[in-house]
């Protein structure tokens, strides 16, 4: 696979950052004036009384709010590892291409099942396969009835507003510029589509890194455990497998797996460090919880106690733990960062009585060496190295 034209086009996009940014911020913004406000991913009239279950008014869902930018315009810098990976790593880029086409080959019938329904699937219906044998079809109920307006208007579809405005990894993947795996090497991958379909017709002339749908499945995953930290392993473990799901496809590598992995941290952290939008947050979880034992006429952790699990805790956390990094080696084992302490609010409902500080101490304790190819040192480091389903799964 060429390096060279890739290279290029990052460095001649880079310039457009700024212009890319505002582009984006006033989608967001023609989106939210334009439609009165979003809910559930539906465009709906501002009212000022709603039947049933309070959604959150368009101030709220406005915003603007500090976590909607990043501190550097993109998240290209806790990203950039990719372009120091293409520029001196040709063998890390050969073995990324080789392990996307041993996944995408060797595929099962069910796997390839899987990966197409990811592709058409709302997120959030991906995810409530995490959720256990009845709580995933009570969840999914709730959500179609418009019962849990709160967590869809944060959650659900390509205008959820926990990942708008510059969450989308639109920005990021022509930044980056790399060629799809279908596209890198067509006549090496195989082509899995429903009858008379082709999933793949509006994929090949944007780039793959990072994944969109794995960054999707990650921080609506993460905001799911965090409502539901009795589930938080295997919730963590289905996010895993929306991306996997992409590789199987060929239509990502697993660099651009884990790149929509760290995307989706920093934003779920910084989310979270918003206090404005930790209320919308806070308020999404409460609205779930109650709607959810309505539901199921019996406090939650009850009914999760007796539902049959997705997977076990330890199931889910050695499954997670092989998709982080999919098979690659340390590259820079000397290499030393730290985890951002800022991380430790990912814990906050999983361990609401602990410090911030023994809540990092878990997160650093459970999280995967340095070293790792994207894995990088300095302030927009240690992303890459936690493990958010290790961490639920650890007994207080």
């Amino acid at each position: 696979m060429s390096i060279s034209r890739p290279r290029l086009a990052s460095r001649r996009l880079a310039s457009r950052r700024p212009a890319l940014v505002r582009a984006a911020v006033t989608t967001l913004a023609a989106l939210t004036v334009g439609l009165g406000f979003l809910s559930g991913g539906v465009a709906v009239a501002a009212p000022t009384q709603v039947a049933g279950p309070a959604t959150f008014s368009p101030a709220q869902i406005l915003g603007p709010y500090p976590s909607d930018y990043p501190p550097g315009g993109t998240y290209v810098p806790v990203l950039d590892g990719f372009d120091h990976l293409r520029d001196n790593r040709p063998d890390i880029i050969a073995q990324n291409l080789d392990t996307a086409v041993r996944i995408n080959n060797s595929a099962t019938k069910a796997q390839q099942a899987d990966a197409i329904a990811i592709n058409y699937d709302d997120r959030l219906i991906s995810l409530s396969e995490g959720l256990g044998t009845k709580l995933g079809p009570e969840f999914r109920r709730l959500l179609a009835d418009g019962q849990i307006p709160k967590v869809a208007a944060l959650t659900e579809g390509y205008t959820a507003r926990a990942m708008l405005p510059l969450g989308t990894t639109l920005i990021e993947k022509e930044i980056f510029g790399n060629p799809r795996p279908f596209v890198a090497a067509p006549g090496r991958i195989e082509r899995y589509n429903r009858p008379g379909e082709d999933l793949y017709a509006d994929l090949g002339g944007n780039g793959s890194y990072p994944s969109g749908h794995t960054s999707m499945g990650y921080l609506f995953g993460g905001m799911l455990a965090y409502w539901l930290p009795e589930l938080g392993p295997q919730i963590i473990a289905r996010a895993g497998e929306i991306g996997l799901g992409r590789i199987v496809l060929g239509v990502h590598y697993p660099l651009d797996v884990m790149g929509g992995r760290i995307l989706a941290t920093d934003l779920l952290t910084a989310r979270l460090r918003d206090p404005g939008f930790a209320a919308l947050i806070d308020q999404a979880g409460q609205q779930l919880r109650a709607q959810l034992e309505r539901a199921v006429g019996m406090p939650l952790a009850r009914f999760i106690a007796a539902d049959t699990p997705y997977l076990s805790s330890q199931q889910a956390v050695q499954a997670h733990r092989q998709m982080m990094t999919y098979g690659f080696d340390r590259i820079t084992p000397q290499q030393r960062n730290e985890i951002p302490a800022s991380a430790a609010l990912l814990l906050k409902s999983r361990f609401p009585h602990l410090t911030d500080a023994q809540r990092l101490d878990i997160i650093r304790r459970t999280a995967i060496s340095s070293g790792y190819p994207l894995d990088k040192a300095g302030s927009n480091g240690g992303w890459l190295r936690i493990d958010l389903a290790a961490a639920y799964a650890v007994v207080p």
